[in-house]
């Protein structure tokens, strides 16, 4: 269906590692975002506390009306105008008196204001021209209202307005209103002034906003960098993080897809760095691995039908023979059966070696702690007779070694078969084992099993240990056991050498690491 293949597609491209990155970039961009949204309810607090500063002014004032009043002081005394200019001076509130008519007494601000013109808005929270809820103090808490819907609408006389007369009513009004130019949003309060419970006039308080914009200014554009930095940044991190890991890992995938199809010889990119570059190299290790395991699978089934050929001709040529008439002749008979019989034993001697290799490379039991003097001592014991003795000189301090047990004998029984076959009569074969220490610095365990025998020839030395490959003249060595003490030795991290020279014997050594 159309609408679930879409929703796969989409559902494999929010799981690629680069999309993942850019979201989680994305989510670090909310941070200053989320800022500017705190922002905004900071605005709101500060226009909040300005208000109630006003009418804490205000009742102040009306206060001090009040008892200058019933003190027979009367409004808009020379004290009133006095204090009221130091007020505004260090306020910046224009502080005004009304009377009972709503006319005004005094004005802090007739000869302009005290304290001076207000610093401008910086153009980036600029409200003028914009209506009186575009900044959003239109509601900055209740009570306190705007003036109509239009800034351009001419705001009523002193007396008409609607906070003046909530006050000269007794209630204290407050007010907000917008105009063309700066400041451009003006916060009005009325507090009423009461002599002996009776309103005779009113404190009329008005300030700008312009204090609080300025201080918000500096708030956003802050944060307003921080955004603008965090996006390239997030942006150039992204791109990073997609071409050293995600190019990277598109690259290793696109090799994985071409070995799973069956391609040969295919390059495993390794590129990138850190655990990326392990990656691909544990990968390149492990198709190296693959290629050699195709190319063993390859050779050992061609060296098993050239090994299996020779007998299996064998016997074929002796039925023919049989089947021609060979059958009359009681010698010949006896001779081509016989020739039978030794290919056949041949053939289960390859069986049973090949069955034990394969059982061997295809272990997957668990390495066991062994008692390694005791496993040795048990391979001499089962090899050794009175004819051909075997000597133990077990010299290594621990006797403790990680290994799987049936495999390690099987190996060290096949080195002692060897060194008993090829040894004159008499002769001590002696396995020695002994500490010793590896390329790397950990602790070996060296297993040295030496004959007195005619020793390997020098041009045989580099294919002692390949499969097939015998140096018994006989029908009875198969050329599997040296094969077999290899693939288990290397199963266990070591390694397995031969010293020889001709008349002078053999010696083999197993080096294996110790883990306990």
């Amino acid at each position: 269906m159309p609408g679930r293949t879409m929703f796969e597609r989409l559902r494999r491209e929010l799981g690629r590692i680069r999309v993942r990155l850019l979201v989680v970039n994305l989510v670090v961009l909310l941070v200053p975002v989320a800022g500017l949204e705190f922002a905004r309810l900071y605005e709101r607090q500060l226009l909040g506390s300005l208000e109630r500063d006003m009418a804490n002014q205000a009742v102040l004032v009306a206060a001090m009306l009040g008892s200058d009043l019933d003190r027979g002081v009367e409004l808009g005394a020379v004290d009133h105008r006095y204090v009221l200019t130091q007020a505004a001076r260090h306020t910046r509130t224009r502080v005004r008196i009304l009377d009972r008519a709503g006319a005004v007494v005094v004005d802090s601000h007739e000869n302009g204001p005290p304290e001076g013109p207000e610093p401008a808005v910086p153009r980036l929270l600029s409200t003028s021209g914009r209506g009186p809820g575009s900044s959003g103090l239109a509601d900055l808490a209740s009570g306190v209202r705007h003036f109509g819907e239009n800034a351009r609408e001419s705001w009523p006389e002193v007396g008409d307005r609607p906070e003046v007369r909530e006050a000269l009513a007794g209630r204290r009004g407050a007010w907000t209103r917008v105009r063309e130019r700066q400041p451009a949003v003006f916060l009005f309060l009325a507090e009423p002034i009461r002599r002996g419970g009776e309103v005779v006039g009113a404190v009329y308080v008005v300030r700008s906003t312009q204090p609080v914009l300025v201080e918000l200014h500096r708030i956003r554009s802050g944060l307003i960098r921080v955004l603008v930095i965090a996006s390239l940044f997030t942006g150039l991190v992204t791109l990073a993080l997609a071409w050293s890991i995600s190019r990277p890992l598109g690259k290793l995938s696109r090799a994985a897809k071409r070995i799973a199809a069956g391609e040969r010889d295919v390059v495993v990119p390794v590129s990138g760095s850190g655990e990326i570059r392990e990656l691909g190299e544990s990968f390149a290790a492990m198709n190296e691995r693959l290629g050699a395991r195709l190319r063993y699978i390859s050779d050992f089934a061609a060296d098993v039908a050239h090994e299996f050929k020779s007998p299996l001709t064998s016997i074929r040529g002796a039925a023919e023979l049989l089947d021609e008439g060979a059958a009359d002749d009681l010698e010949a008979r006896r001779r081509f059966l016989r020739n039978i019989e030794l290919d056949v034993a041949r053939l289960d001697r390859l069986v049973s070696r090949l069955l034990e290799l394969s059982r061997i490379e295809a272990s997957s039991e668990a390495m066991t702690v062994l008692d390694l003097e005791a496993l040795v001592a048990r391979v001499v014991e089962r090899r050794a007779s009175p004819g051909q003795p075997v000597e133990l000189r077990y010299e290594m301090r621990t006797r403790l070694l990680r290994a799987r047990q049936t495999d390690l004998e099987t190996a060290l029984l096949n080195l002692v078969d060897n060194a008993v076959k090829f040894s004159p009569p008499g002769e001590v074969v002696v396995v020695t084992v002994e500490g010793g220490e590896g390329r790397e610095g950990e602790r070996t365990a060296r297993i040295a099993v030496r004959d007195r025998g005619p020793g390997v020839p020098p041009q045989h030395l580099p294919r002692i240990f390949d499969r097939f490959f015998t140096t018994d003249e006989g029908r009875d060595g198969t050329g599997l056991g040296l094969a077999i003490v290899k693939s288990v030795v290397e199963a266990h991290g070591g390694a397995v050498t031969v010293e020889s020279a001709p008349g002078e014997g053999a010696s083999f050594v197993v080096e294996l690491p110790v883990r306990q």
